[in-house]
């Protein structure tokens, strides 16, 4: 390595036989460049490391200011400081940027001296210096693999953590403030989930691509993880200025996203907190934020909130719940309710769909709601959903065994069970392991599936088809899907949502919806249920219009295992 020592060594034995073998042999030997220069800064030896590092010969040099080796990349005041330190300290040493003979430029490491007389006048300079551009570059791809994200080339969340500390501790020595954001991305997993991770991979570059856009110079915007992103905000005003930049960041996303051949609509939930004021630490400052992000999605997405104490009591409780469910599978605090589904023409019962509940010991009984989210942010959400698949098959392979007949019953599978999982492994086994017959079964999709037509999933369903079971679209109508993308799967039964059921006597729209519905599904050979009816005059206007089945609290709220039984025997 370059350093003073090698450079007063060289000085020492030139002064010892400047112009002998030693000398140069030192100088042919040298693995790091070497060059010697006058009193007035003329080259008047180099080794032959200097040639095969610049592609300079001896003859081409000798005589010549070291100047001429300058890229360019540096300016006078580079250079300037650079001499006045040799000329006050005898030595210098740093990098520089330099060019070859071929005009390509390279990093060197570099060391320079001065040789005095006893006058303390420069005779000559020394300046040894090596290549190090490959181990620079190295290292700082280490660095930024080590501190920036691949996917989105955005800070990841060590940097963003690391920048953001720096910004308190600045904030805090001129009586500054800082604002953090954390921004969670409406329903990216339907996204990833139904068109794949490579397509939600280009919509997450795209959306870290529209936020660095919007942030000022000294602002951090950084992908935090998954489908989240922070933003520090420095030397800001008030609460004014930091909502101008949040609604930025909220239009950011109105434009749609053509990726492909998708053309994608996506939102984003904004939580901010404020320093001081909304936490004295880091962590704490990053869970406030997250709070007022999970209170802005509460609110309908699409928007922001800023941090309020009671999100914090609101954020230690969802932990709390956290907790709970990752234990939930193993004390065995699942259990099944089951809805009856009634044949409308005949009043006659056919089955029953079968909904998951939560009795925590502690917590006592949690709303889905609640807990199914967080069970498929936390990943709990394929072995809960194995669970639910046995669990239903056996309990209707009692029926028969109780004399109920032959009963269908419905299981809900999410969509990430679909994409990453097997259901039709896990239904062959539950089938095998209770000898129920499939045509009982039958698997309700969400509608948000349909927006993906790749073979993967296209086969995945028509694997549980082949099973002999039914396939069924649960809530239809709510979601993306067009009524067009019907053709591309083969599905037995539409589910009707229920909020158009719940307004298809004052609303004439959901009305006529509802038709087309029926319609469309029974000119594809495909039955249809009604879901969440309530009252005599919904069912009669479903059975006008030729629905074939129903369920809701008009016959019946979904009930336990032994009350289904009970109520399958009247």
């Amino acid at each position: 390595m370059a350093d003073h020592d090698s450079v007063r060594s060289a000085l020492k034995l030139m002064q010892e036989n400047v112009d002998g073998a030693m000398y140069r042999a030192v100088l042919d030997m040298a693995s790091e460049g070497i060059i010697v220069t006058d009193a007035e800064n003329h080259i008047v030896a180099v080794n032959p490391a200097f040639t095969a590092i610049t592609g300079y010969p001896p003859d081409e040099v000798v005589g010549r200011n070291p100047s001429m080796l300058h890229s360019g990349l540096h300016d006078s005041e580079f250079y300037q400081a650079m001499w006045d330190t040799i000329r006050a300290l005898g030595r210098w040493e740093g990098d520089i940027f330099d060019r070859r003979r071929d005009g390509s430029v390279y990093r060197a490491r570099l060391a320079i001296a001065i040789e005095r007389d006893a006058a303390g006048n420069a005779v000559r300079h020394v300046a040894i210096f090596r290549d190090v551009t490959e181990a620079r570059e190295v290292s700082e791809r280490l660095w930024r693999h080590s501190n920036y994200d691949l996917l989105t080339e955005l800070p990841n969340r060590g940097l963003f953590l690391d920048r953001f500390l720096q910004a308190l501790v600045r904030a805090g020595r001129g009586s500054q403030r800082v604002a953090l954001l954390f921004v969670g991305l409406d329903g990216f997993k339907t996204i990833n989930d139904t068109l794949g991770h490579s397509i939600g991979d280009k919509v997450l570059h795209e959306a870290g691509r529209r936020f660095q856009g919007l942030i000022g110079r000294g602002d951090t915007v950084a992908r935090f993880g998954g489908d989240e992103f922070t933003v520090a905000l420095t030397e800001i005003d008030g609460v004014d200025g930091v909502e101008t930049v949040i609604r930025a960041l909220l239009e950011a996303l109105y434009e749609p996203f053509l990726v492909e051949t998708h053309h994608i609509l996506l939102s984003c939930s904004i939580g901010a907190c404020l320093w001081p004021g909304d936490g004295d630490d880091v962590e704490t400052l990053m869970r406030n934020a997250t709070s007022a992000m999970q209170a802005a999605k509460e609110a309908g997405r699409n928007t922001f909130r800023f941090f309020t104490p009671t999100m914090d009591a609101r954020a230690k409780a969802r932990s709390r719940l956290a907790g709970e469910l990752s234990n939930s599978l193993a004390g065995h605090e699942f259990q099944l309710a089951y809805q009856p589904i009634v044949e409308v023409a005949t009043g006659r019962l056919v089955g029953a769909e079968a909904l998951l509940r939560w009795q925590n010991r502690y917590i006592g009984a949690v709303s889905p709601e609640q807990f199914v989210p967080l069970a498929e942010e936390m990943g709990l959400i394929m072995p809960i959903g194995d669970w639910l698949i046995g669990e239903a098959c056996r309990e209707a392979a009692e029926w028969d065994r109780a004399g109920l007949g032959a009963l269908k019953v419905a299981v809900n599978v999410s969509p990430r069970q679909v994409q990453q999982g097997d259901v039709a492994l896990t239904l062959e086994r539950a089938l095998g392991e209770t000898g129920l017959a499939p045509e009982r079964v039958t698997v309700e999709i969400t509608e948000s599936l349909l927006l993906s037509c790749g073979t993967e999933i296209i086969e995945k369903l028509a694997r549980i088809r082949r099973l002999g079971v039914t396939l069924a679209i649960d809530d239809f109508g709510t979601g993306y899907a067009s009524l067009a993308y019907l053709k591309h799967f083969q599905v037995d039964l539409l589910k009707i949502d229920r909020s158009f059921v719940a307004t298809c006597l004052e609303n004439p729209e959901d009305g006529r919806l509802i038709e087309a519905i029926l319609a469309l599904a029974h000119s594809l050979g495909m039955r249809v249920v009604g879901e969440g009816v309530e009252s005599p005059a919904q069912l009669e206007f479903l059975a006008e219009r030729g629905c074939d089945l129903a369920q809701g609290y008009h016959y019946s709220p979904p009930l336990l295992s032994s009350r289904f039984r009970s109520y399958a025997t009247l």
